[in-house]
């Protein structure tokens, strides 16, 4: 087993090496677009999208540091990256969640269980923290007068929230079920601890820190806007940022591709923006983040390689 982690691990690298490739050749007139880009502009969006992961890669590690494990931060940055790349491969988030369920038992010697306990309980937190501030947000903008909201926003934003809460109690409803297999009892017991094991604050810091991530986002698009001559007011970018997050729950296509532009330019078109445009600017925001993913993924390999415990 030891000799084949390291092939492994050379095969994902390779993998992500030539899944870059044939995304940028794909994506060569958005490369071109890309180009109307400054060297200060790039390095202002990439600094909001890293500062974005950071906070992710913290979330992932504080539910573990809770727990008795302890995750430098930049493992968890480079391991996040690899599962956000190979989540390209996949439908439905199997990829990432695949491979962060692998990473944390080979590294971290976690069960699969409960790795996919903390993995998915992270992910339902943020996913909650951007519909509440979507939903705080809205009603704020719309009492004041300032902006209606379009149909859409408000679909994801109460979607998600009844997704959250039927997911939280099916779990609690199923682990107590005695008809199930045994196997699937201890998984679903397993994640169910996970949950039940969470305080308050601790819930409460996670999804603070997941709203942090919403204006980073903000600004960064709008530096993308702004370079296609596309001025888009604060407030519109904010919710670009939310209604971006909260497409990650209609899973239907390898890292949501297609879904989330689809989502995006359906909101901002009902909010009069120019469609040409629009696309343009989340076609360049999509690759410059998979540019950055891949940056980190493969500077990290060598990194993950001199650890302690074989990835």
């Amino acid at each position: 087993m030891s000799r084949f982690l390291p092939l492994l691990q050379r095969f994902l690298l390779l993998a992500i090496l030539l899944f870059a490739a044939g995304f940028c050749w794909v994506q060569r007139d958005t490369l071109a677009q890309a180009a109307q880009l400054t060297l200060w502009q790039a390095a202002f969006v990439f600094t909001g999208y890293f500062a974005c992961y950071c906070l992710n890669a913290l979330m992932a590690c504080q539910v573990q540091w809770s727990r008795g494990t302890r995750p430098r931060l930049w493992e968890m940055l480079v391991i996040n990256s690899y599962a956000s790349l190979l989540g390209y491969a996949t439908v439905m988030r199997a990829g990432y969640y695949g491979s962060k369920v692998w990473f944390y038992q080979q590294r971290y010697g976690l069960a699969a269980s409960v790795s996919l306990g903390l993995q998915g309980w992270v992910s339902l937190l943020v996913l909650a923290a951007n519909a509440w501030f979507g939903l705080g947000y809205g009603l704020w903008l719309q009492w004041s007068g300032q902006l209606r909201l379009p149909w859409v926003h408000w679909a994801l934003v109460f979607g998600t929230l009844a997704l959250v809460v039927a997911l939280v109690a099916l779990l609690f409803g199923l682990a107590a079920q005695s008809w199930l297999p045994e196997r699937v009892q201890r998984w679903l017991a397993n994640i169910r601890a996970v949950v039940a094991s969470t305080s308050w604050r601790e819930v409460l810091t996670l999804q603070a820190q997941a709203m942090l991530t919403i204006p980073l986002q903000a600004l960064s698009l709008g530096v993308l806007c702004q370079v296609f001559g596309l001025p888009v007011p604060l407030p519109y970018l904010l919710l670009m940022a939310v209604v971006s997050n909260l497409s990650l729950v209609i899973a239907l296509t390898p890292s949501n591709l297609g879904v989330r532009e689809l989502v995006l330019w359906q909101l901002l078109r009902e909010l009069g923006l120019p469609d040409v445009t629009l696309v343009g600017v989340l076609m360049v925001d999509r690759m410059l983040q998979f540019v950055l993913l891949s940056g980190l993924s493969i500077a990290g390999y060598q990194l993950l390689h001199r650890g302690t415990k074989p990835v």
